[in-house]
């Protein structure tokens, strides 16, 4: 069907699609006049939604996790917890129009406050943003201050649901780390006991310098050992001299003034005495003053000799027994360091003991407070921007908008109507619809006629018709 079809389908169906249209119109308009109204106030609520950065750490909004949050808090104002709060703060259930509703419907089997919670849930809407991080409730009912009331209860319930959410978890929290903070108390008691009793038997207290000292004092014995085994060595060598090449030939004895002195005295006497064994014999007086003095000076001078080799020889006994001594106490000094640093090292991880008791009982302290100030918080991340207000105008039925689209649904209707009319039963009104009704050619088109005569079709001798029946169509 081109254009010209359509205008003249319009022109000839006009009668049927004003009819249609008028009916229509009429319809809507009555209808939104006499239906009954219904308000729909609402209430903003505010989420504050929080997420980490991974890389700074700081606080962000990411779009996953608003609209997840967003869709929870949805499924929480739509619970059962909500909603039955709102109901027995309301008293909706002891209403006599609802419980008269609630027999009539169920005869009065089940419980009201259900039955009801999935009636309200029916006419509650909440509506996330899409931008940002706002629900909107909105309530539908007959009575505008009623409907404004259920909203506002609505928010208020929901706003105390979320704070319980959040503290109910704390509280319980708070409980567990205050049996936490008993345990690790005791353990913290108890490893200080350990210590204070470890530092009792052992001697130690907190700033001992025993250690110090003990291993200064390990250091010089060690020093005088060095040095008296030196010297040791040296008066064992002296000591093997005597009886490896004489008493003579000691360095001690060679060295002694008095040894001198008494050798060259005895060479002097021995002289002297082989002089007068030259000239005297042995009976005379002289000789024999001069052999006792020889033989007392060699008597002084072997004790003497005698004298020096066991100086010698006992100084090497005392320097080796001085040895010994030193010796011992060095191993003694040396088990007395290795016992004061095993009783530090226990001590130290006794302390450490200590230590990691206070820090854990620290960090169970501090997750106590903190969770007591959650359990105690006032106020949830959901905050009321905006509480409903009895609305002036109902939201439905709305009469222009109703006409309007009254208006368009009944032209739509009409121009089917007809359109479905010019299908099933198709006038002829031009030469395609005379040719496609009966097959047969077209010869002639007359030209339409302004007179009312009967004119004939073929010269002056042909039939005559009236023209006004010339037009092809109805």
């Amino acid at each position: 069907m081109h254009l010209g079809q359509f205008l003249r389908v319009l022109t000839h169906r006009f009668r049927l699609i004003a009819s249609i249209l008028v009916v229509t119109l009429a319809s809507v308009t009555v209808a939104s006049f006499t239906m009954e109204k219904v308000y729909s106030p609402s209430a903003v609520l505010f989420v504050d939604v929080k997420a980490l950065d991974p890389v700074l750490g700081g606080a962000v909004h990411s779009p996953q996790s608003v609209r997840g949050v967003l869709a929870t808090q949805v499924e929480i104002i739509q619970s059962d917890r909500v909603v039955h709060a709102v109901i027995r703060t309301l008293g909706l259930e002891r209403r006599t129009d609802i419980v008269e509703a609630w027999k009539k419907d169920t005869g009065g089997t089940g419980d009201i406050v259900t039955w009801l919670a999935k009636r309200m849930l029916k006419h509650l809407t909440v509506t996330p943003s899409n931008e940002g991080s706002t629900l909107t409730l909105t309530y539908e009912s007959s009575d505008r201050k009623t409907a404004t009331e259920i909203v506002n209860t609505f928010a208020r319930q929901y706003l105390q649901a979320t704070l319980s959410l959040r503290a109910d978890p704390a509280r319980q929290s708070a409980e567990y780390f205050e049996k936490q903070l008993a345990v690790h108390r005791d353990r913290l008691k108890a490893a200080q006991a350990r210590m204070s009793a470890f530092q009792q038997a052992s001697g130690i207290v907190a700033t001992d310098e025993r250690l110090d000292i003990e291993n200064l004092r390990l250091q010089e014995l060690s020093s005088q050992l060095v040095s008296v085994q030196s010297i040791a060595g040296e008066s064992r060598s002296r000591s093997a001299a005597i009886s490896r090449s004489g008493r003579d030939s000691l360095p001690e004895v060679v060295q002694n003034a008095l040894v001198q002195s008494l050798k060259t005295d005895l060479s002097r006497a021995e002289a002297r005495l082989q002089e007068l064994s030259s000239r005297l014999g042995t009976n005379h007086p002289q000789f024999q003053s001069a052999q006792a003095e020889v033989d007392a000076l060699r008597s002084r001078l072997s004790a003497e000799i005698d004298k020096v080799s066991r100086s010698i020889v006992t100084n090497s006994q005392m320097n080796a027994q001085r040895e010994a001594e030193i010796r011992a106490a060095l191993e003694a000094q040396r088990a007395r360091v290795l016992r004061l640093k095993k009783d530090h090292d226990q001590l130290a991880a006794l302390r450490s003991e200590v230590d990691e008791a206070q820090k854990a009982l620290d960090l169970v302290s501090q997750r106590l407070t903190q969770t007591n100030l959650e359990s105690q918080a006032p106020q949830s991340n959901v905050s009321l921007l905006s509480p409903a207000l009895e609305p002036a105008e109902p939201s439905r039925p709305k009469p222009l908008l109703n006409m309007i689209v009254g208006a368009f649904a009944g032209l739509l209707l009409g121009l089917l109507a007809a359109l479905s009319i010019e299908t099933f039963r198709r006038p002829v009104r031009t030469t395609e619809d005379l040719l496609q009704a009966v097959a047969v050619p077209v010869l002639a088109v007359l030209p339409p006629s302004n007179t009312r005569r009967a004119q004939r079709l073929i010269g002056g001798t042909g039939p005559t018709i009236v023209p006004p029946h010339l037009r092809l169509g109805n």
